[in-house]
């Protein structure tokens, strides 16, 4: 009987390695923790650490990301002029809002399929703690169109806008399509969004040819029919210098010189230069 039973044994078989199934949870002990601010010196004489952000980012829900920006309430400060120096270091009352994270926002990335069609998902919502605006995301690709991207935000979303550093003044459901133009030129670029609920539309075309890279925005207000255009020129052929320059129908503009974290930014009208308006920015950030 002892015999049987060791070859019977001999027989069985190994069961196959199981392959780990990815954690669905939010793993808090592999975030990534970053802190980064930006130092402005205008030509007024003044220099503030403009932003002041704590983020933290970390895989989510089998290959999604999270990301957590909080918004510190204290960024040191200091302006001169012929009075003297004037600080908000020596305002000790003021330090404690350091420790206020009530600022903060809440983004989930996640691509997936939907009816076989792969997307990527984006959900934001800004200023969490104050009950600020969300919005949502969808980017696919159609055969033949290009890439299209649907957006719903709310009144108050910063990052659905399309004018850099300004919040949405109402509801938006915005449908965007990059357009396939490499079989025209490889260099051209080109897309059209349109907003279903404020009737607005964006034209933009992009060009580069060697160190230069053209872009014009015409924006369409449908309604009143009435539309504002936008140059940008950049210049790269100086070894890790940028230069650039935006200009308006309107006659105002910018002219900005770029270095590595630093940026010259210099605001022009036809009024001319007002050297208060000019600004050195430098971009700082530290891995925590």
């Amino acid at each position: 009987a002892h015999l049987e039973f060791r070859a019977h044994s001999a027989q069985l078989k190994r069961p196959a390695p199981r392959t780990p199934t990815p954690p669905t949870h939010l793993e808090m002990d592999q975030m990534d923790i970053k802190v980064a601010g930006v130092v402005t010196a205008t030509g007024d004489g003044a220099v503030a650490n403009k932003k002041f952000t704590i983020t933290g980012t970390s895989t989510f829900a089998k290959g999604g990301k999270l990301t957590l920006k909080s918004r510190l309430k204290f960024s040191p400060s200091a302006s001169a002029d012929k009075n003297g120096v004037t600080t908000n270091m020596t305002d000790f009352g003021d330090m404690h809002k350091i420790t206020n994270l009530d600022d903060f926002d809440l983004s989930i990335a996640k691509s997936t399929e939907i009816m076989g069609q792969a997307c990527d998902l984006n959900l934001s919502m800004e200023k969490v703690g104050r009950g600020g605006a969300s919005a949502l995301t969808a980017k696919t690709n159609v055969e033949n169109v290009g890439d299209v991207t649907i957006t719903l935000a709310g009144a108050g979303h910063k990052g659905a806008c399309p004018d850099d550093g300004q919040a949405l003044g109402a509801d938006m459901c915005r449908i965007s399509v990059n357009l396939p133009t490499a079989d025209i030129h490889k260099d051209l670029t080109a897309s059209v969004d349109y907003d279903v609920a404020g009737k607005d539309a964006n034209v933009r075309v992009g060009y580069k040819s060697g160190d230069v890279t053209v872009a014009l925005r015409s924006a369409v207000a449908t309604t009143t029919k009435v539309m504002a255009h936008t140059v940008n020129a950049n210049y790269s052929g100086i070894e890790g210098i940028g230069i650039g320059i935006e200009m308006n129908d309107s006659g105002s503009g910018k002219l900005s010189v770029t270095k590595d974290r630093y940026e010259l930014e210099v605001p022009v009208s036809k009024s001319g230069v007002n050297k208060d308006d000019i600004k050195l920015t430098m971009k700082w950030s530290m891995a925590m």
